[in-house]
């Protein structure tokens, strides 16, 4: 349910660049991101061979054993396109951590950002001098300052060795062989592999609870500390943050019926109304799941409030409100290519269900209505195939109203009720008006 909702955070604003002339990243680079996998592994080895002689035996070896799974899903993920290697995103990354290690000389200078195609607001350190960025927060950030502030974040950990300290915390509680379970469930279950295999990563690197909690207070001020050194608005540091904390509390507003009946009534398929017909869930009291429905992928974080009181509590200038800096142009352009890249984004991870729901918000909206209408005709292809072949269950969720709101269980239950041929009709019809 995290990645619906992170969507749909990412609904609000207009996208500027020409949808009609956009087109995707491409993500055919097979040799680039062939050359990525292999130069990434190259330099993790010399990350083994610091642990080897750093901690004790049984430390040392849970540490390979962890980086080992973490690299198989990593690695995996680059050499299916989950990553995104395009010089615009990486020119504007490397100005900005430039600008960082300029003036924090204590830093090394050799940091590699990779930028994920998840969309939701968040990024992470490995432990290894890399990082990963995702696609959501060039979206969903306002500005550089912004961009900056998460990537000082991030160092932080980094320089803190929160990694590391997970894994001694670990050690003697979890058994490696435990972790490659848990990369063999992923690599197993083919549905929404690639945000799961994600927060997979996410969970392999960092403990939750107390010590993640303990960690992301060290990181909040130790990542303060390099920002403030920087040309980079102080007020931006703790904007992204509120910006964080806007994503955790934001509610998405549902679909419409007149949205699925704009969309659906077609000239030779006229819109019905038992397409609409759902369960009667009505004896779900939703109060009790509203917030778990509702979460975004930050979560696990503390509170974002009490982030934000401690921060000011240690540097008192931040105190100060300020609206967000105006963006760069290239910051802007790469905004609108962040947006434009989401349909992509769930044609590779295969969550064509989800995908679906995603572009009749964005129809809704009136927002490049066009380039998301082509995109319908993509993905109700891939879900005919997937009809047609008795594999739905991977690409289209079932219901589960415990976890999933009443607009999202609306959908589903339409999905549910069209039959295949209707659901062919669907696809060319949207196949041929974006041909």
């Amino acid at each position: 349910m995290k990645r619906i909702i992170c969507f749909l955070l990412s609904t609000i604003g207009l996208v500027a660049v020409q949808a009609q002339l956009y087109t995707p990243i491409d993500t055919a680079n097979l040799t680039v991101r062939t050359a990525e996998a292999k130069e990434y592994l190259k330099n993790t080895k010399l990350y083994y061979d610091f642990a080897r002689d750093s901690y004790k035996s049984g430390e040392s070896k849970l540490f390979k054993n962890r980086f080992i799974n973490i690299n198989k899903v990593l690695n995996e993920d680059i050499l299916s396109g989950q990553y995104i290697f395009d010089t615009r995103f990486q020119k504007l990354m490397d100005s900005v951590v430039h600008e960082i290690i300029t003036v924090n000389p204590t830093l090394p200078t050799d940091f590699r950002f990779y930028v994920s195609r998840n969309n939701s607001l968040n990024a992470a350190s490995l432990g290894n001098k890399y990082f990963i960025m995702n696609l959501g927060t060039f979206y969903l950030s306002h500005n550089d300052d912004q961009l900056g502030a998460i990537i000082c974040h991030e160092i932080a950990h980094y320089q803190l060795n929160h990694v590391l300290q997970d894994i001694q915390y670990k050690y003697g509680l979890k058994k490696a062989e435990d972790l490659k379970n848990e990369i063999y469930e992923i690599k197993n279950d083919n549905t929404n592999r690639g945000d799961k295999a994600y927060n997979k990563l996410k969970d392999l690197l960092y403990q939750e609870g107390h010590m993640n909690k303990k960690q992301e207070y060290e990181a909040d001020s130790l990542g303060y500390y390099l920002y403030r050194n920087t040309h980079f608005s102080k007020a931006d540091y703790l904007n992204s943050f509120r910006l964080k904390e806007t994503y955790d509390t934001i509610r998405p507003i549902g679909l419409e019926v007149a949205t699925y009946k704009k969309v659906f009534n077609l000239p030779n398929q006229p819109f019905k109304e038992e397409w609409m017909k759902k369960e009667d869930f009505s004896k779900y009291d939703y109060s009790k799941y509203k917030d778990k429905y509702n979460q975004d992928s930050l979560s696990s974080h503390p509170e974002t409030e009490k982030r934000i009181k401690a921060l000011i509590k240690s540097f008192p200038e931040l105190a100060k409100l300020e609206d967000p800096r105006e963006p760069s142009a290239s910051f802007t352009k790469l905004s609108d290519i962040a947006g434009l890249e989401q349909p992509c984004t769930f044609e590779i991870q295969e969550e064509y269900g989800v995908g679906i729901y995603f572009c009749l918000h964005r129809i809704q909206d009136n927002d490049q209505a066009d380039y998301y209408r082509n995109y319908l005709g993509i993905f109700f292809q891939k879900i005919y195939d997937a009809r047609k072949h008795y594999t739905l269950n991977r690409y289209l969720d079932k219901l589960i109203p415990k976890e999933q709101s009443e607009s999202y269980q609306q959908f589903l239950s339409f999905m549910w009720n069209l039959n295949l041929a209707e659901i062919k009709t669907i696809a060319d019809y949207y196949n041929q008006k974006g041909s």
